[in-house]
């Protein structure tokens, strides 16, 4: 079409049958992938006519796409969780009008079976037993053949001196997978069914008798989603949720019925299969030997939002199946599947998302009055919520649950608000416990992204009476923290005439817009001589006088804060000042006044007097005093704290443990120590230390390799030129070591700082509570302090483990006080769990 001006709309381009653009031409390739993907979107009565049409299709191509054909179905049933069943179905349809063909398909998954095994795609395993189980309910392979590829996932539990974390994830893709197939096995196997089912109780009953004797629960405490009180909420790990739904299933007499029959539309195939002997068999598989580099999916603690448990309000409007149903995992764990499966596609996501119901038996949803939307959004937020991490980045679960509203807006909004609601009334629990405090700090960062995306807009009056409630409770803190950072998203003016009065008029909004803390603005400060020192100072950062110059003014600074010293000897109530703290407070309040308009102004300040911070910071105690001096400055602005810190940690002008030291002083702990922003600088300054060690060690595995690849490669026939690139390589891999060593020791001080200065300060805050007759363990100091140290073990547990032995021999002695020996415990557990 094309647009006439003169008439001001499109109007239609004259046909022409030689019109043609082959760039739009879909291919062969591209129409079978297309028509492949697109099956069994919806499970309709159309579905049969669809299997039957595409199979026919795939047939007539078969001998000329054969690779396009198996490549793209084996990628469906291993990346689209919703249609393992169809898929399955379209197999046995394919395999019985050509035996070859099945063959083919047959070979082909289980290759990607042995690859998934051998480089520990965990997942793809997981989907691909579910597909092999579907398989047996038309005969497509034989059950005993399907039962040996579980007896071989089975061996796990009695493999001599097994993992728990192995034979536990062997034993959950077994029950994982029995939804697909147990129906048909207990009609026509039901001895090996029950043979299955008896194998898992016994392990069952082991694991619970080995975790007592352990003096531990299946449940590691650190992984626990409520600290610090009495939980109404059950807490039992994945594999113990599924256990308690499978016995319910044996119950029910293994009938499942959300799952769709598809494989009923074609039954008369199922004796067409075996009257003609076109029985697949499955190859033998072999679990991959076990090894501590080896990382099996560890689920942890099972966290429902819609928690059937208990009778209250907050449940009175759960559509879902009850959570001791299968039902209910399967709505869970095939929607867990496709948020991680698609994580680099979120409108792909979505798309499935959208349309969940279409996947399951529609009738028997309705049936018992499920919303699946309820199922989705619970998933979300409990991966996002995932102790100790979520599997991915939280902008993508943020991204989900906005796409999803904007799709639905009749429907999604509503089940987003009830989902919202029940997280929130969860924070507080008891007067100093309740949701842990990191689930806390990622609600804040997911509600004020959610609320950018939607003008800002939130009934905030139904919130007032949180108002009145402990500024340290979880509610309060979390609205506080949401607004701040609502603030970071848009601009102080655009949030504060949204809110009621009663929110601007309390502590919990902040009374001015983020701005600097200048020390000296005005003239009035007490000493004149300094203050005329410090507008010279600020006067050549403006004007970029070279650092040569502004050396000499800060020399006069020296020079008169040390006379001064000295005239004011004699007069004991005047207190001695340091020069050099002086002159260092002066740089760094001028540097940061000067780029205070936009993050590249301050670097630009940053970079072009580099050289007289640095030398500035020749010792760690400068350092300490300008990571204060920096903070004071950003008190108001903590989003440019935050980034300045980091910036300074980049550019080597303070050290990471001195911002650690900063964080766990007396001036954060005493009264800021529910400042979510401080955490985020602790959490990011870790990440960096451990980051760089990463890429030192990524740096010279590379340098290794390419040496190794430019020797070989080498042409050189003199031994003499060999020597010497020999050398001159050895030279170079030998300065990256010594700088790796480096990073990894700046890393073990790092976590070092972490936990000395958490047990001197908590130590400390102990002997002041008992003064006062307060059990520490219940105050919310407690709660949020020791709630994200013990979030720092279990993050980064990979790092503190690697120095566990020096922990435990300097700092976390058996002398410690019992209470914060017992936090590390905890931490200790998770690390145990891994490795027995």
């Amino acid at each position: 079409m094309d647009y006439d001006y003169n008439r001001g709309r499109y109007r239609k381009r004259p046909y022409r049958h030689d019109r043609r653009d082959d760039s739009k031409q879909e291919t062969v390739t591209q129409r079978l992938q297309r028509l492949i993907l697109k099956i069994g979107d919806k499970i309709n009565s159309n579905l049969q006519s669809d299997l039957e049409s595409l199979a026919k299709v795939l047939n007539d191509e078969y001998n000329s796409h054969k690779d396009v054909i198996l490549n793209t179905l084996k990628a469906c049933i291993t990346e689209i969780p919703t249609k393992t069943g169809v898929y399955a179905t379209l197999t046995s349809l394919l395999n019985s009008n050509s035996y070859e063909f099945g063959v083919e398909i047959i070979s082909t998954n289980c290759d990607a079976m042995d690859e998934a095994l051998k480089h520990g795609k965990w997942t793809t395993v997981k989907l691909l037993m579910r597909y092999f189980a579907s398989l047996i309910n038309l005969n497509t392979i034989t059950p005993y053949s399907f039962i040996g590829m579980i007896e071989t996932f089975l061996g796990a539990i009695h493999e001599h001196d097994v993992r728990m974390e192995r034979s536990d994830f062997f034993v959950y893709c077994v029950l994982s997978t029995l939804p697909w197939a147990c129906e048909y096995l207990n009609e026509k196997a039901s001895s090996e069914l029950e043979k299955i089912y008896l194998a898992i109780e016994e392990y069952m009953n082991s694991r619970i008798q080995k975790m007592e004797s352990l003096g531990r629960s299946p449940t590691l405490q650190s992984l626990q989603y409520y600290r610090d009180c009495d939980s109404p909420y059950e807490q039992v790990d994945y594999l113990e949720s599924l256990w308690r739904q499978t016995i319910q299933l044996k119950a029910e007499n293994w009938e499942v019925k959300v799952l769709p029959k598809t494989y009923k539309l074609f039954e008369n195939i199922s004796l067409m299969v075996v009257n003609g002997n076109l029985n697949q068999e499955l190859r033998n598989f072999t679990l991959p030997p076990d090894s501590q580099d080896i990382k099996y999916m560890t689920p942890g603690t099972k966290f429902w939002i819609f928690d059937d448990s208990l009778i209250n309000v907050e449940n009175s409007n759960i559509h879902l199946p009850l959570t001791s149903s299968i039902t209910r995992y399967i709505l869970y764990d095939i929607a867990a599947d496709t948020l991680n499966i698609f994580s680099i596609n979120h409108k792909e996501c979505t798309r499935f998302l959208l349309q969940y119901k279409d996947s399951f038996n529609s009738e028997y949803l309705d049936e018992i009055n499920c919303n699946v939307y309820e199922a989705v959004m619970e998933v979300i937020f409990a991966e996002m919520l995932k102790l100790p991490s979520s599997d991915i980045k939280q902008i993508y679960y943020n991204t989900i649950v906005i796409d999803m509203c904007k799709g639905l807006m009749d429907k999604i909004p509503g089940v987003f608000g009830r989902t919202f609601r029940s997280l929130f009334n969860r924070f507080d629990l008891s007067e100093y416990g309740g949701l842990d405090v990191e689930c806390i700090r990622r609600m804040t960062e997911f509600f004020s992204h959610h609320l950018s995306n939607f003008a800002y807009i939130w009934n905030w009056k139904d919130w007032i009476p949180i108002l009145e409630k402990d500024p340290l409770s979880g509610q309060y803190v979390f609205i506080r923290e949401t607004l701040e950072k609502c603030i970071r998203l848009s601009y102080y003016d655009r949030i504060k005439p949204l809110l009621p009065q009663e929110f601007t008029e309390s502590d919990i909004f902040s009374k001015t817009a983020p701005c600097t803390n200048y020390k000296y603005q005005n003239n009035d400060f007490g000493d004149q001589t300094l203050y005329e020192y410090a507008q010279e100072i600020y006067n050549a950062f403006r004007s970029k006088t070279p650092p040569q110059e502004i050396n000499v003014i800060l020399e006069k600074i020296n020079n008169y804060v040390s006379e001064k010293n000295k005239n004011n000897s004699m007069d004991v109530d005047e207190q001695e000042l340091d020069p050099e703290s002086i002159v260092l407070e002066i740089v760094i309040q001028s540097a940061m006044m000067v780029g205070s308009k936009s993050f590249s102004h301050i670097l630009n300040v940053v970079e072009r007097y580099i050289s007289i911070l640095t030398s500035l910071n020749a010792t760690n105690e400068a350092k300490d005093k300008t990571v204060r001096f920096v903070a004071d400055f950003w008190k108001y602005n903590p989003q440019f704290l935050e980034i300045i810190l980091d910036k300074l940690v980049n550019y080597r002008v303070v050290d990471p443990s001195n911002i650690i030291s900063w964080i766990l002083s007396d001036i954060i702990l005493s009264d800021q120590y529910t400042n979510l922003y401080v955490w985020s600088i602790l959490r990011n300054t870790l990440k960096k230390v451990v980051l760089r060690v990463q890429q030192i060690k990524a740096k010279l595995e590379y340098t290794k390799m390419s040496y190794k690849e430019q020797e070989e490669k080498s042409m050189l026939d003199d031994k003499e030129s060999i020597e010497t690139m020999r050398n001159s390589h050895e030279e170079a891999i030998a300065v990256i070591e010594k700088t790796q060593e480096a990073v990894i020791r700046d890393q073990k001080e790092a976590f070092i700082c972490v936990f000395q200065r958490f047990v001197d300060t908590t130590e400390i805050k102990i002997k002041e509570f008992e003064r006062q007759n307060i059990d520490p363990v219940k105050t919310p100091w407690w709660r949020w302090v020791v709630g994200f140290i013990r979030d720092v073990g279990r993050t980064f547990s990979e790092e503190v483990q690697s120095f566990m032995v020096t922990l435990e021999t300097i700092i976390l002695t058996d002398n410690l006080d019992p209470r914060i020996k017992n936090v590390w415990n905890e931490i200790h557990d998770v690390y145990e769990r891994a490795a027995n």
